[in-house]
């Protein structure tokens, strides 16, 4: 096993002799396999230890957290830990723990890798995850690229110059165990692996045995598979993304898909799901959203992230933002500058606004628009208007309403006051005047691709 072990090391980190490997070490038989096929590697890659305390399971968290510190002292390895309330964490983001415990630790490993210098993370997932994470997404409708299973290398988020590598990839669990009875590696067992209530533990004890009495080589038979259906994918890429550049346009993060053109396409449905597979959109969703693509337009559709108006000639899909909610200062571009002889504050960028710097608080925020909001656009004398019925007289639609960039200010009481619409309007009581000295242009920088 351990020169196994050595020639996928080598293939993932392309031999190279300045590698520096982070472990993610949990205590469990896997991880500490791992770790000690490592240690004994005639590679010789220089390598740490990190271990993420996600206090979960109350003393026994802080057990494991002890063992894997007590083993990196024995073997002269580095140790790295962290540590977090993961429930809290869960409820106060409104995901699931396990959803949770996946930010916090990756979060945590590429800032590592950043401060420390690896290139490689090294985790343990080994060809029973593999299978196991293939069959959940099967069931969850996850496409092609979900019947790829676990990838065995892949880029560390957050940190491009670092990859995750999976060196146990192609070792069973049962070769995993054995090979932890013959070398004597200490390992700690945790005891929710055999809680059946989870669905990857249910497909583990319950699921697994059944489908070794059909096929007694099943992972072997899966994991070809899964490179077919890699290859597969890699070769249906190709072809969505020289279709895509005629089927949709994304501007200013808005997607536009062009019905016409979808309906030419040979398997609408296919081409409709790549469209919109980053969108949140489920698979009842998807046949009620290609059903609309010949009646009348004004359906919505959404999904927890997207909202999806079917329009005529296109569907048009938004990044949900729930009024009020989201706060979008750091998409907030503010310049001052000292009025110039010859200075024409209608000689400007489109996309530009400008203020009389001395009338607002700076720095500037920007925001989502909220119910009643009310400001006086430039060129109302006296009195407001309420933002909805600015918006109504743009002729913007919902979901136009709600991705629109409310630029705010406080006065001396602390109390908020709209500057401007960005790219739209200025409030009038802030416009350039005879008496401006000093003048701030706003604009948004461009939404990431």
């Amino acid at each position: 096993m351990q020169d196994r072990f050595d020639r996928a090391l080598e293939r993932l980190t392309s031999g190279q002799p300045e590698c520096r490997v982070l472990l993610a070490v949990s205590g469990g038989i896997d991880s500490m396999t791992m770790a000690d096929l490592f240690r004994h590697s005639a590679l010789r890659l220089p390598f740490a230890v990190a271990h993420f305390n996600f206090h979960l399971r109350g003393t026994d968290s802080d057990g494991d957290e002890v063992f894997v510190a007590k083993w990196c002292r024995e073997q002269g390895v580095s140790f790295f830990r962290n540590e977090a309330d993961t429930s809290g964490y869960a409820a106060s983001h409104g995901i699931s723990v396990e959803m949770a415990a996946r930010e916090l630790r990756y979060d945590w490993f590429a800032a590592l890798c950043r401060e420390q210098g690896f290139t490689h993370l090294a985790v343990a997932h080994n060809l029973d995850d593999r299978a196991e994470t293939m069959l959940l997404h099967l069931l969850r409708g996850t496409g092609m690229r979900g019947l790829t299973g676990i990838r065995e290398d892949g880029p560390l988020p957050g940190v491009t110059d670092v990859r995750i590598i999976r060196p146990l990839l192609a070792f069973s669990r049962q070769e995993i165990e054995a090979y932890a009875v013959r070398a004597g590696v200490e390992y700690r067992v945790d005891a929710t692996n055999a809680d059946v209530s989870i669905a990857r533990n249910r497909l583990r004890h319950e699921v697994f045995p059944q489908l070794a009495r059909i096929n007694p080589s099943f992972l072997r038979t899966f994991e070809a598979e899964m490179k077919r259906f890699g290859a597969m994918e890699q070769l249906l890429d190709t072809v969505f993304a020289e279709g895509k550049q005629d089927l949709c346009v994304d501007e200013e993060g808005v997607r536009r898909i062009f019905i016409d053109r979808l309906l030419r396409k040979a398997q609408v449905s296919w081409w409709l799901f790549r469209l919109l597979e980053d969108c949140g959109f489920n698979a009842v969703q998807l046949s009620q959203i290609e059903e609309s693509l010949s009646r009348q337009s004004g359906k919505t559709f959404f999904s927890p992230t997207h909202r999806l108006v079917k329009d005529r000639l296109e569907l048009r899909v938004y990044p949900l933002l729930l009024p009020g909610s989201a706060d979008l200062t750091d998409r907030l571009d503010v310049r001052t500058f000292a009025i110039f002889p010859g200075f024409d504050p209608q000689q400007k960028p489109e996309d530009v606004l400008f203020v009389d710097a001395a009338l607002v608080r700076l720095p500037l925020s920007a925001r989502t628009p909220r119910e009643g909001d009310r400001f006086r656009p430039f060129g109302m004398r006296r009195g407001s208007k309420l933002l909805s019925d600015f918006f109504t007289d743009l002729k913007l639609d919902v979901a136009q309403k709600g991705r629109e960039v409310v630029v705010t200010s406080h006065n001396e009481n602390g109390d908020e006051l709209i500057v401007a619409i960005a790219g739209r309007r200025i409030d009038d009581r802030f416009k350039i005047t005879a008496a401006t000295r000093t003048v701030a242009a706003i604009s948004l920088l461009p939404l990431p691709e």
